[in-house]
């Protein structure tokens, strides 16, 4: 365990070293040329010639690239109890409106630190979180990224918790090689050739699609099936993956689909367009403020359908906004494991977990749901797995190693990762359920299962 831990700060030091060589070796030339034109300004004009085509011996150039050696992070010959800390970059949205986002990942991160800590460490060091909060500013996440590897020397960043804030700092991360893992979910973040060393372990888009229309096909058996999305992006790529969801169901194409702009005071006018279109059912791209209008207008027009989409519409913006009461046939998709059932009960690995994270926020019974804790939570512990794995911290060594990491038995899900599938969340690891029903961290499933 000590030569483990001493070889991964050499390999550290040498990656950090690697990447201030290009800075050191332009400053140590144009101090080299500073001192030649120096010399030839005082010289005749016979010397300067001669004397500028070659740097001049006293500046040092090559040996200016290398550090000093008093500059050096010392070698470890200690025993790894004394290891220096392995510092693991966290790039998170932590404050601004979507801030929820990144504390609740951050519960269940620091959790499994705490824990690999009082056992340990990896491979005989501590591990020490360097948080950097993007405030949902992407050009924020690329200079959060940007501070961690240059000024903190990490080559392990644990986010993005959002696509665009990963899209924003994935090309830079992926020019530094850098191993990076969050929650992100667009189909685009899942790119191995592109971004070789970025995995997710949330539903991509596609896959949170599929699961939706999965259920409305296979388990409601609706038919005629309506499309409610907003205008936007993420409108407009989620109702492109619905429709291809339902091609390769062999399922028939919708009765109709209905658009609305964000934050529309009313959606009365498409709801009933769909309501005449004879819809059985609703699949949509509602987000939470959008999402409680909607459901009000759909009783003050007297219509009760399913309404099925992402898991947001358990968000407690929607819950308090609509009324558990109201929310009937609301059903968001989930992660099976974080769901239950009169049939099915929660997994003991994840019931062991929801008990750990009642105790860390203080609530008896768990009013926080386990998803978002429980991803950070499983995310830091394939990095442990995957250092382990390797004695490395070299970003495609890790890389390489996550790929070949098959039906890992995490506490929110089974994953699995591949060469060409860098997001390891199985289709067949999700689920519909009630968005109103949460008991103890956990969501009822809906019916059918």
């Amino acid at each position: 365990m000590e030569g483990d831990a001493s070889s991964i700060q050499k390999e550290e030091e040498e990656m950090s070293f690697a990447r201030s060589r290009v800075p050191r070796i332009l400053g140590a030339l144009l101090a080299a040329i500073l001192v030649v034109g120096l010399l030839g300004g005082c010289g005749g004009g016979s010397q300067s010639v001669p004397q500028s085509s070659q740097p001049a011996t006293s500046t040092k150039a090559p040996e200016a690239s290398k550090p000093a050696e008093s500059a050096k992070p010392a070698q470890s010959s200690a025993p790894a109890a004394s290891a220096q800390p392995l510092k693991i970059g966290v790039n998170y949205i932590l404050s601004g409106p979507s801030g929820a986002i990144g504390t609740k990942h951050m519960i269940g991160l620091e959790m499994a630190v705490d824990e690999i800590n009082a056992a340990g460490g990896i491979m005989g060091r501590k591990v020490e979180l360097v948080v950097r909060d993007d405030g949902g500013d992407p050009t924020k996440t690329l200079s959060n990224a940007q501070e961690l590897v240059e000024k903190q020397g990490i080559s392990i960043i644990m986010g993005a918790t959002s696509s665009s804030q990963q899209l924003a700092m994935a090309p830079y991360t992926t020019d530094q090689k850098v191993f990076d893992i969050g929650s992100f979910s667009a189909d685009s973040t899942n790119d191995p050739v592109k971004y070789p060393y970025a995995f997710t372990i949330s539903p991509l888009a596609a896959q949170q699609a599929a699961a939706v229309v999965k259920y409305a096909v296979q388990i409601l058996k609706a038919k005629n099936l309506g499309i409610l999305a907003d205008t936007g992006a993420y409108g407009k790529s989620t109702t492109d993956a619905f429709l291809k969801a339902l091609e390769s169901m062999g399922a028939p194409k919708p009765v109709a689909i209905e658009n609305y702009a964000f934050g529309a005071a009313d959606m009365t006018a498409q709801l009933n367009n769909l309501k005449k279109a004879g819809v059985e059912a609703i699949l949509t791209t509602s987000l939470a403020a959008d999402t409680v209008r909607i459901l009000k207008n759909m009783k003050s027009i007297g219509w009760d359908v399913p309404y099925l989409g992402s898991s947001d519409l358990a968000s407690s913006t929607v819950v308090e906004g609509v009324g558990a009461e109201n929310m009937g046939k609301v059903y968001g998709y989930y992660v099976k494991r974080l769901s239950f059932s009169d049939k099915i009960p929660v997994p003991a690995k994840t019931k062991e977990f929801a008990a750990k994270l009642a105790k860390k926020v203080g609530q008896n019974p768990l009013k926080e749901a386990v998803f978002m804790p429980s991803f950070a939570y499983d995310e830091m512990y394939l990095v442990k797995k995957v250092i382990e794995e390797t004695k490395s911290t070299d970003g495609p060594k890790l890389a390489a190693a996550l790929e070949n990491v098959k039906n890992y038995d995490g506490v929110h899900a089974n994953l699995t990762f591949s060469k060409e599938m860098h997001g390891g969340m199985p289709l067949d690891e999700m689920v519909m359920v009630k968005a109103a029903n949460m008991k103890d961290g956990f969501f009822e499933l809906a019916p059918g299962y």
